[in-house]
């Protein structure tokens, strides 16, 4: 019996054989054509690779169709394909054209401190190496399974999952890849177990070895002798039980013991992903990130923005439903916008960025004034550090709402305008932005590592990032208290929510909503139903 330790990606457990997945292709033997011809095959290529990716777009499920539309839009960015024409022109082949370019703009978006953003790298990985399969002949249904199995693997993309049948994917363990990665997105999307970087001695596991995956405990068994298979076989059972347990509570209101009503909202991405969570019992949207629209190469633009948030509010049916503007700033590409700055979490984010690029700003604001045409909206402004920060956002929408009026365009004037807390500066003015704000929605992430000066995506100072500090605590409850004196709402959107311990943390704090993963409701109001919250 061997154990192999990696990290959690997607909680679940396991039992069966595995199936090891490896990508050693070779280059040789290919050959290379005069440029026009090179640049030809790979146009041809590219418009094949857009083809397939929008097939496997039609067979994902919720919001994992956003993943294949941002590889489509991929395959489209002026500065990419720009890039690989040019390794074309100067000599090069198409496909390692499209591998030199591809290696360079991954090696970008990894480079970006905000891992759900630096993760988009597997998306340009899997979208370009779906062109270099095909410039180089080979099959891109590159997984098959027919029969049930743990998939072992280096690095799994999002189109390996999308293309398999999911009742035979028992679990997935890669040697590399991130909990944050789309692959591990989509893995907990299906509830597959799922453990990453557990190194190159997981890729060395025998094909067909049975095994046992703990997916939580980010722990692969070889081989497990017969207490160990019994033990995880009883565990799966439990599980089984635990489950149907928790789907009766869908539709239960998340009242605790002493009485105390707790909205449970989720964090969304787009239309299908808040249809999925208000199946999976969501009581509204807290957080729908519009970072998305502006990944691609074209900037969105009112039409396009408008389109999206109306099919977004739909999707709500009326539910609560609160759209953060662009949380974007100089650390994360934005179709040449940003540059480069020392120390980019301190630098131009958030509000700041929005601020400083009126046009972009406004064509944001006025699209979201008309979705609020179709249902109750509400639009957050990230990265406030200042009653100022708010005056001036306030100030352009006002603006905008004037410009909207000169041009005839029908608006709401019924959208609500809040902020996130993501600062110790806003939350020790919570008292004067309630005054001004319609709501506060407190980002524990960023409000975390501002507080105790802890990046949080360098494990280096990863024993300095603690969401339930006291100090962070204590922030909390100041917001809470100065939301309650103002009567206005107050919700934690950050990942912890997700946790059960810590969302029981945060509402005794005095935070009556909470908005995490849609994933997570269940087991959050499985503890909150069986805990006392009025004693903090």
């Amino acid at each position: 019996m061997q154990e192999i330790r990696g990290t959690a990606a997607s909680a679940g457990l396991a039992l069966g054989p595995v199936k090891v997945l490896t990508r050693r292709y070779s280059a040789l033997g290919r050959t290379v054509l005069e440029p026009r011809r090179e640049a030809a095959v790979f146009e041809a290529a590219v418009e094949l690779a857009k083809s397939e990716i929008a097939a496997l777009r039609g067979r994902a499920a919720g919001d994992d169709k956003a993943i294949f539309t941002f590889q489509r839009e991929v395959l489209s960015d002026h500065g990419l394909l720009a890039e690989i024409l040019h390794y074309i022109d100067a000599g090069a082949g198409a496909a390692a054209a499209v591998e030199r370019a591809a290696g360079i703009y991954t090696a970008k978006m990894r480079s970006i401190p905000d891992e759900y953003l630096s993760q988009r790298a597997c998306d340009i990985q899997d979208a370009c190496r779906r062109v270099v399969d095909i410039l180089d002949g080979r099959p891109r249904e590159r997984l098959t399974i027919d029969a049930p199995c743990i998939l072992v693997s280096d690095e799994l993309l999002p189109s390996d999952i999308v293309s398999v049948d999911h009742s035979l994917l028992l679990g997935i363990v890669t040697a590399g890849g991130s909990a944050q990665s789309h692959a591990s997105i989509i893995a907990r999307t299906f509830g597959i177990p799922a453990v990453v970087l557990a190194g190159p001695q997981a890729l060395a596991v025998p094909d067909g070895a049975p095994c046992a995956l703990d997916g939580a405990g980010g722990l692969l068994v070889v081989e497990p002798d017969e207490p160990t298979y019994a033990r995880y076989a009883h565990r799966i059972n439990l599980a089984k039980r635990r489950r149907v347990s928790q789907e009766r509570l869908r539709t239960t209101p998340c009242v605790s013991r002493d009485g105390v009503s707790i909205s449970l909202l989720a964090n969304c991405s787009g239309p299908a992903d808040i249809t999925h969570a208000l199946e999976l019992g969501a009581d509204g949207v807290g957080l729908v990130r519009s970072e998305f629209l502006f990944l691609g190469g074209a900037l969105p633009d009112e039409a396009c923005q408008a389109a999206f948030y109306r099919d977004c509010v739909r999707a709500a049916r009326g539910r609560p439903i609160t759209i953060r503007t662009l949380d974007i700033g100089a650390d994360k590409e934005v179709a040449g916008l940003t540059g480069t700055e020392p120390n980019p979490a301190l630098g131009l984010r958030g509000l700041r960025f929005s601020l400083a690029h009126r046009d972009l700003f406004y064509t944001q604001l006025a699209a979201l004034l008309k979705a609020g045409l179709e249902g109750p909206l509400k639009v957050m402004f990230p990265m406030v550090a200042s009653v100022q920060d708010l005056e001036r956002a306030l100030a352009a929408v006002d603006e905008v709402r004037q410009m909207l009026s000169l041009r005839g365009e029908a608006f709401s004037k019924d959208v609500e305008f809040g902020i996130m807390i993501e600062t110790p500066a806003a939350a020790l003015m919570a008292d004067e932005l309630a005054a001004r704000a319609a709501f506060f929605s407190v980002g524990t992430n960023d409000l975390t590592q501002y507080t105790h000066a802890a990046d949080r995506v360098n494990p280096a100072v990863e024993q300095y990032y603690t969401p339930a500090s006291p100090a962070v605590l204590r922030l909390l409850r100041f917001v809470a208290r100065s939301a309650a004196d103002a009567g206005i709402g107050v919700s934690v959107c950050g990942e912890s929510a997700a946790d059960p311990a810590l969302a029981l943390l945060y509402a005794r704090a005095g935070i009556r909503s909470l908005s995490m993963a849609a994933p997570s409701i269940a087991e959050v109001k499985e503890r909150l139903l069986d805990e006392t919250i009025s004693i903090g």
